[in-house]
């Protein structure tokens, strides 16, 4: 061998210099395993890219209005006669064209500070889950955050006619919503952006309930069954409403 051959080279060298070979040696075998190892793998898998069809999109809300005082005196609200949904969701659709001006009054009173008006989601929680889920993919429901008068939209669907009336997304998030929260950091107010043709459909079963009475409060629950999102348990002006209202039907793309 050319160390034994050198001289000059002594057993303490010869020794340190094949501690180092074996030590190089060592070193590349672990990082041949850590390349290897499953769970490192599993990580890379894991990392997705965001959905390209989710944009992140900043919308400004004009000033709120000033709440108007109620003066007109409510009177009794008649009951009415309970119909599938289907009959109902097809006179709804019907609404003769002198009652349109009232159902737009309606409309109106949705977003007035002065009118109480609670709509819960379903209490169970896999229930409710299902419901949003509905609303997002089928019904074309939209996440935001509200932050002052500024709204951070996480526009799935790319739709802009939404309802003047905001949600506030109160209790618990769904998973979907709370991905959403995660993966672009957002803050401020969590709300849900209804499109207009739904509440406009609340409007004109409210106009047939009212027959020109003010709204004054209401009660009710969401509810989605067969593809078809439903008012139940409905409570207008402290009336009990028999039935159930239809606001949406169709089937997801």
């Amino acid at each position: 061998m050319v160390f034994l051959q050198n001289k000059s080279c002594s057993a303490s060298t010869l020794f340190c210099g094949l501690l180092t070979i074996i030590f190089m040696l060592w070193l590349t075998t672990v990082l041949i395993q850590y390349d290897d190892n499953p769970i490192e793998k599993q990580q890379k898998i894991s990392v997705k890219p965001l959905p390209k069809d989710i944009i992140l999109e900043q919308l400004t809300l004009p000033p709120v209005p000033t709440a108007k005082p109620q003066t007109s005196k409510v009177s009794a609200v008649s009951e009415l006669v309970h119909q599938s949904p289907e009959t109902a969701l097809k006179k709804v659709k019907q609404t003769p064209p002198s009652e349109k001006q009232q159902v737009e009054q309606v409309y109106k009173q949705l977003s007035d500070q002065g009118v109480d008006i609670q709509i819960a989601w379903p209490q169970q929680a896999h229930q409710q889950q299902a419901a949003l889920d509905f609303m997002y993919k089928c019904a074309g429901m939209q996440f935001a955050m509200l932050k002052g008068n500024n709204i951070t939209k996480v526009n799935q669907l790319r739709l802009s006619d939404y309802s003047d009336w905001i949600r506030v997304a109160q209790g618990n998030l769904s998973q979907k919503e709370q991905h959403w929260l995660n993966v672009y950091a957002l803050t401020g107010t969590a709300i849900r952006l209804f499109p207009r043709e739904i509440d406009f459909r609340l409007s004109q079963h409210l106009a047939n309930a009212l027959k020109g009475s003010s709204l004054v409060n209401f009660r009710a629950n969401y509810q989605v069954t067969n593809q078809t999102l439903l008012l139940n348990n409905i409570q207008l002006n402290n009336q009990t409403i028999k039935g159930s209202w239809p606001l949406y039907q169709g089937k997801c793309d």
